[in-house]
């Protein structure tokens, strides 16, 4: 299995990775310190920048704007520390290996705050690596690292100038792509495949694009992105509330709402498109009167058939108004979309409240970055033996560089560094990608040299095409990139009067040693994905449970209702959702089969929390058309549902049979029972979603009977919750 996956992500190219517009950018901003250096005469100050310009380069593709200039800024200043602590303990070498164990400690521990943490602390880590090499004087040092903090901060302020010039790309794009989406979910309304809500991952990107605004844009400018941007969450949710109208249309066979709602998924599919279109373009969208005709006119059969309905069929007269509100809801929000897109730009909106900036250096970001690393400083974290990992294994790179002298002898290092991820899939994986890629580039690089002995302009102009390569092909390829970036390496310290030719076999042999020792940490201390897979899970029906909590009790109790407090638990569905996604990906690249939570499991209970949202959505989208529900057994089950759905997670957590669960089944029918006699329309507003609800919850139970053992304390928990779900009913 791994050798297949091995070739498989060696083979394939993603090709919407590649950013033209963002490698020729970059390239610049290497090429800038080469240029100047090759004219002055001095290439050496041209290759300390130009490492700070590569790095810097690859950091960028972190966050938006401001946090992406933030993380850019920060890495040109990581990179200039590690820079000078290399050069100043390159020359001592029990100093030097002590350091650099300290220091990918430190990096290990920082991936615990993200991808962009993450980044930073790798820059940091590569650029110390590199420059132990040398045996710099504290001025010498001092002026090396000013040159990596000048190239980064160059590559930064490239970043910078080029943001006034793209009229809201990034916003644009994400859009486009959530609006695509959502068009193809339109069409997938009928006939009913699969019980779930429309993808929400593109509408994740949209969120943090807009998040991290341009510094230059202003207010009226970024206010008409956000306004697609509701209108998209808000026409997702009528889509999902029609999936389950389809659903429950589907007892009914002799209407024609089903041909109807077709009609109108069509129709949805037709505008979504042309606003995708529009916003990709930058232009207001086409006028198209008999899209608009034929959304109209399916409304009107609707309506029509639920006046005409049958005595025979009066059952189906709830579920068909219901319906009708849901379609007429889209048909809304599709027209408040399509004047969105064109709307024009408030020519003298002022700026936001608060600065975006002044948001990510607050002190509780720095509060919760230190209480998050502190939180992880233990055995028990993945993050914190990822990082002992780390730093144990640079430590026996770096004693291997020293003891066996090669010419290049910090490639072994450098290598171990790189390769070492927190995951065992990813390290194997992009670990032999690396060292094959690190092979092949070398050989490449130093058998051009040895063929064609290029002057330094020469060498100039192979260092700029490699760092491009490495610049286009970054997310497309990894294997590809480390082949570009291997021979960046090597021309450009040729350039600086490094002969790229000589000891090629020594290179070749430290590369191979640092792949093996960062591949052999993982085989001597595994970092198993299935150890933290059910954990993710758990986490995932956390944040299933407050959002339906939520969103039930602003039926019990509308006054109660808050809207930013709904949508932000729907956010953390989403992103405890995707986190586990991932967390099961990475089990099957595993060579060892999970015993706590097999795959097949782990995918059922995805799914079933995939049902669970779509549910909770498709109650959150009636919310503004719903009246207060005043019976208690809607508050009964949605205690209920919040007991079950706690205890499943703490069984989860405990490798450990789930308990027995309340009565949801009986609660739910009980609820249904009541509401048809007291309020029929709210039955048919409430039953089929709650319906949903109570199975996708019994689904998760019955999934996780399958595994084994049992925790007596979690039986002991479980009795405590089902008490308290006792007293609350009484």
């Amino acid at each position: 299995m791994f050798l297949r996956r091995f070739v498989n992500d060696a083979a394939r190219v993603d090709q919407a990775s590649i950013e033209p517009g963002y490698a020729l950018r970059s390239t610049v901003g290497v090429a800038i310190p080469l240029i100047v250096a090759l004219a002055l005469e001095h290439p050496l100050s041209g290759v300390s920048a130009a490492i700070g310009a590569m790095c810097v380069g690859f950091a960028a593709q972190q966050g938006v704007y401001r946090t992406r200039a933030a993380v850019t800024v920060l890495t040109s200043a990581a990179m200039a520390l590690g820079a000078l602590a290399g050069s100043l303990t390159g020359g001592d070498a029990p100093l030097n290996v002590a350091l650099t164990a300290v220091w990918g400690i430190a990096c290990g521990l920082i991936a615990a705050l993200g991808p962009a943490a993450n980044a930073v602390g790798l820059n940091s880590l590569v650029t110390f690596v590199i420059f132990s090499q040398f045996g710099f004087t504290v001025p010498q040092a001092a002026q090396q690292a000013g040159l990596v903090f000048a190239g980064g901060i160059l590559q930064t302020i490239l970043l910078v100038l080029v943001w006034p010039l793209q009229r809201f790309s990034a916003e644009r794009g994400v859009l486009e792509r959530a609006y695509r989406a959502l068009a193809d979910a339109a069409v997938h309304i009928p006939p009913h495949h699969k019980l779930q809500s429309p993808d929400a991952q593109p509408l994740t990107l949209v969120s943090r694009t807009l998040a991290d605004p341009q510094p230059f844009a202003k207010r009226g400018e970024t206010a008409i992105f956000e306004s697609l941007f509701v209108e998209a969450e808000r026409v997702r949710g009528s889509l999902a509330a029609l999936t389950t109208d389809r659903y429950a249309l589907e007892a009914f066979p002799s209407l024609a709402a089903p041909a109807a709602l077709a009609d109108v998924g069509t129709a949805t599919h037709d505008v979504l498109i042309e606003v995708a279109a529009a916003l990709q373009a930058a232009r207001a969208p086409d006028d198209m009167p008999s899209v608009w005709h034929a959304l109209d006119r399916a409304l009107d059969a609707m309506a029509a058939e639920l006046r005409a309905l049958p005595p025979d069929a009066l059952d189906a007269g709830p579920i068909l108004r219901r319906s009708l509100g849901d379609a007429r809801a889209l048909a809304g929000q599709l027209r408040a979309a399509w004047r969105a897109v064109k709307a024009p730009v408030e020519p003298n909106a002022g700026p936001p409240a608060e600065s975006p900036t002044a948001r990510l250096f607050r002190p509780s970001v720095f509060a919760g970055a230190l209480a998050t690393l502190r939180a992880n400083a233990g055995l028990d974290s993945p993050f914190g033996r990822h990082a002992l990992r780390v730093g144990i294994t640079l430590a026996l790179a770096t004693t291997a560089e020293h003891v066996l002298r090669f010419e290049r002898a910090y490639w072994i290092p450098l290598t171990a560094a790189i390769v070492l991820r927190p995951d065992f899939g990813a390290t194997f994986i992009r670990g032999s990608a690396r060292v094959v890629g690190t092979l092949i580039g070398a050989l490449a690089a130093s058998a051009i040299s040895l063929v064609f002995h290029p002057q330094a302009e020469s060498y100039l102009v192979l260092a700029l095409a490699a760092a491009c390569i490495a610049y286009l092909t970054v997310a497309a390829n990894y294997a590809l990139f480390t082949m570009g970036i291997t021979a960046y390496v090597v021309f450009l310290l040729a350039f600086g009067g490094l002969a790229a030719h000589t000891a090629v076999s020594e290179r070749l042999w430290a590369t191979l040693l640092g792949g093996l020792l960062a591949l052999g940490a993982y085989v001597v201390w595994p970092a198993w994905e299935r150890e933290r897979v059910s954990t993710e899970l758990a986490k995932v029906l956390d944040r299933e449970r407050d959002y339906g909590r939520l969103v039930l009790a602003a039926y019990t109790d509308p006054a109660t209702r808050d809207d930013r407090a709904i949508f932000k638990a729907q956010l953390a569905v989403r992103l405890a959702r995707s986190t586990a996604e991932t967390s099961v990906d990475r089990i099957l690249a595993e060579p060892v089969h999970p015993r706590n939570v097999p795959v097949r499991v782990a995918l059922g209970i995805l799914a079933a929390t995939r049902r669970f949202g779509l549910a909770a959505l498709t109650l959150q989208a009636r919310l503004p058309r719903a009246a207060a529900v005043k019976d208690p057994q809607l508050g009964i089950l949605r205690d209920a549902l919040d007991t079950s759905l706690a205890l499943l997670a703490s069984a989860l957590r405990a490798h450990a049979d789930p308990p027995e669960l309340p009565p949801l089944r009986d609660l739910q029918i009980g609820l249904k029972d009541s509401l048809t006699l007291s309020a029929p329309h709210e039955a048919s507003m409430l039953v089929s979603e709650t319906d949903l609800l109570v199975d996708s919850v019994n689904m998760i139970a019955d999934l996780l009977h399958r595994l084994p053992g049992r925790d007596p304390a979690a039986d002991s928990q479980a009795a405590n919750m089902l008490r308290s779900l006792e007293e609350r009913s009484t």
